[in-house]
């Protein structure tokens, strides 16, 4: 008798399970709204509306002796303002700050100098990471292209649109760990699976159906997230200022982006890192049948990851760099800050390169190991 493949009618109907479980859509509205939420105090929670408006003043000026001095004549000892109504300069505060290391900074020492410390900085990060001298020799080359005197610009909105994009991948995580986690388990649970694997599409057309089904749902999700918080920040408070470096940001930078090509990178990281957090979902589920235990795995998976890459030495290099690309650690701004490279093929390529081919290799590989379990999934109800 000649096999029917019914792969489209699997996965429509893998798909309306998940889009009817009210738990899931919950959910989902519960993160669409914080999506709006953040979109408005990620920004207004860092500063006032009309303070921002000031800081337009001094945007897109020269970051040298002459802002410099205009800064030090309208700050005291600590770098605070001593007349509100130049409230404009108080944004150039935590950059100084940040170089200078120091609170008592009034001895009104040069750009030129500035920048010495900024590389002094650098170069202390490059021991703290144990980079090699290729690794030191490919930074120093790249801090060539930098171009300063830096270009300034305020980082309210740009700092709130980039954190609010890596915040996607931890509300992605409680999304997938609910929406998912029943993936497999569910037909274990009920003790339909033995009717379900005795049909005709209950192998291979069933198990791709529901990673397609899973999958879908996780790129849909994470679209409409970083697309909420996207609008809502764009049309509140606008997007000035993605064409200036990165540096502004982040004084320590040295990998020549622009806050727009950072916060694109972002978004790139968090799309695929949320794709493996899905391969990952499904793989456990089918391994464990059995939702609570799919959902605390990946919690703890997650976290426990996280704390690794942040407690593991430096010093452990291939370890702890490695570990530092998955995405509970990988998928922040400060990707920015990471020195480590990875030699491929005689070529280096930085963390958020490789982290993003990562990210699809292992969730083929989840697939594919999934597949491989599910075929030989021996039924033990009945």
């Amino acid at each position: 008798m000649k096999k029917n493949s019914c792969f489209g009618a699997l996965y429509k109907f893998e798909l309306k399970k998940l889009l009817r479980n009210k738990v899931t859509v919950v959910t989902f509205l519960i993160l669409f709204a914080y999506s709006l939420i953040q979109g408005e105090f990620e920004v207004r929670g860092n500063i006032d509306p009309q303070i921002l408006s000031e800081y337009d003043r001094i945007n897109y000026r020269t970051l040298d002796d002459e802002l410099l001095g205009e800064w030090y004549a309208v700050t005291d000892e600590y770098g605070t303002l001593t007349d509100d109504k130049n409230v404009a300069y108080d944004s150039l505060k935590d950059w100084i700050v940040d170089i200078r290391g120091d609170k008592v900074i009034s001895d009104g020492i040069s750009a030129d100098e500035l920048y010495a410390m900024r590389l002094e900085v650098i170069d202390e990060a490059y021991s703290e990471s144990y980079l090699d001298e290729e690794e030191i020799r490919y930074w120093k080359e790249m801090e060539e292209q930098t171009e300063e005197p830096v270009i300034w610009h305020d980082s309210v909105v740009a700092s709130g649109i980039q954190n609010g994009i890596s915040n996607t991948m931890i509300m992605m995580l409680f999304l997938l760990g609910i929406g998912l986690a029943s993936g497999f388990s569910v037909e274990t649970q009920r003790k339909t699976d033995p009717m379900i694997r005795s049909c005709i599409n209950g192998e291979k057309e069933l198990y791709f159906a529901k990673i397609l089904a899973g999958m879908t749902f996780c790129l849909v999700s994470v679209s409409v997230l970083l697309s909420a918080f996207l609008i809502y920040v764009s049309a509140a408070w606008g997007i000035s200022g993605m064409d200036i470096s990165e540096i502004t940001l982040y004084p320590f930078t040295q990998m020549g982006l622009t806050v727009g090509q950072v916060s694109l990178i972002l978004i790139v990281l968090t799309v695929l890192g949320c794709m493996l957090l899905s391969a990952f979902s499904l793989f456990v589920s089918e391994v464990t049948r059995n939702g609570v235990a799919t959902m605390g795995i990946l919690f703890g998976s997650y976290f426990l990851l996280f704390a690794a890459g942040v407690s593991i030495p430096m010093k452990m290099k291939t370890l702890s760099k490695w570990i530092s690309l998955l995405p509970s650690i990988q998928v922040s701004p400060r990707l920015v800050y990471e020195y480590r490279l990875f030699k491929i093929g005689g070529h280096f390529f930085r963390s958020y390169q490789v982290a993003g081919v990562m990210y699809a290799l292992l969730s083929v590989i989840f697939i594919a190991v999934g597949f491989i379990l599910y075929r030989r999934y021996e039924i033990k109800s009945n």
